[in-house]
């Protein structure tokens, strides 16, 4: 029997309107990213849930939410919009040309020391890429949610993505702003932090990031408090660089400050080392140009001040 292969028309009719207010939780920003009128949203939504046969979202006057039958819809539409975006990209990029939106998923911590160093060059290089740097700590579906790649520290992967080395190992390290030692005094063993004031970071997952330490062969944490709770390294720093408390971050962040007197290394011999960061994107991902250019540019100009 011949299969119908006819796609309905109007089937995908208010699909990019209705992952974007999902997302964004709100018809006004949604309206906003895709250049159109919060009520033409709201009539296209509205169409959208007439076909369905089942109101897709939630609205109050202060929130949207998704309903179990928007939720549903949501879970199998967006991997099969992304899938279709692929297919739309791969064609127009058939001729090797690096072109198009490149969107990249990294760690907050991550953004200004692997951007700042490239991007003016990045984006002058190749003016046909729009690249857009999307920022959170939380692991994230990259192909359910549209993004090319994602930058994460290698112990954080998994081990069916295809992995590229963007800097070497690194510490994380504890500091203090030298009006915090002064008044407060240096300690000598990561022990003694439990009597100290430090900076703690709320991860994506919710919960708060151990204070690692090694010594010898045993990694340990140590249970820290203090009077300021996080979820941005940029916050943390404020509250480190204004003697509030100590804090734990990448040793690059703060190699330039360290080296100024801004700021002073705390219990050296004791930090724990990590793998670097990597580039990662799904292993059953076909390497676009835009994305093979970003690669290739990140590995040969970023400083080595970074990447050591």
């Amino acid at each position: 029997m011949k299969q119908d292969l006819t796609i309905p028309h109007g089937v995908l009719d208010g699909i990019e309107a209705f992952l974007r207010v999902a997302e964004r939780r709100s018809f006004s920003a949604a309206a906003a990213d895709l250049g159109v009128s919060p009520s033409a949203i709201s009539q296209t939504i509205k169409s959208l849930e007439a076909r369905v046969g089942a109101p897709l979202f939630m609205r109050t006057t202060r929130s949207v939410g998704l309903t179990q039958a928007g939720e549903m819809f949501y879970e199998r539409a967006a991997p099969a919009y992304a899938g279709l975006g692929d297919a739309y990209e791969a064609a127009r990029n058939l001729g090797n040309r690096p072109a198009g939106r490149l969107r990249i998923n990294l760690m907050r911590g991550a953004v200004q020391p692997l951007f700042e160093p490239i991007i003016a060059g990045f984006c002058e290089t190749y003016p046909e890429i729009e690249l857009e740097i999307y920022a959170e700590d939380a692991l994230t579906d990259l192909s359910a949610n549209g993004f090319d790649a994602g930058v994460r520290m290698g112990e954080s992967l998994d081990a069916d993505v295809i992995a590229v080395r963007l800097t070497g190992p690194f510490r994380f390290v504890a500091v203090a702003a030298p009006a915090y030692l002064d008044k407060h005094g240096r300690p000598a063993e990561p022990e003694e932090l439990r009597h100290h004031r430090c900076v703690r970071m709320r991860m994506g997952s919710g919960a708060l990031m151990p204070w690692s330490f090694e010594k010898g062969n045993r990694e340990f944490e140590v249970g820290v408090t203090g009077p300021v709770i996080v979820n941005d390294f940029t916050a943390m720093m404020v509250a480190v660089h204004a003697g509030v408390a100590m804090g734990m971050t990448a040793e690059p962040v703060v190699k330039a400050q360290v080296a100024a007197g801004q700021l002073e290394l705390v219990l050296g011999d004791y930090a724990c080392s990590t793998s670097g960061l990597f580039l990662y994107y799904p292993s059953r991902k076909q390497v676009m140009p835009k994305l093979r250019a970003f690669i290739d540019y990140v590995r040969d100009y970023l400083p080595d001040d970074v990447t050591s």
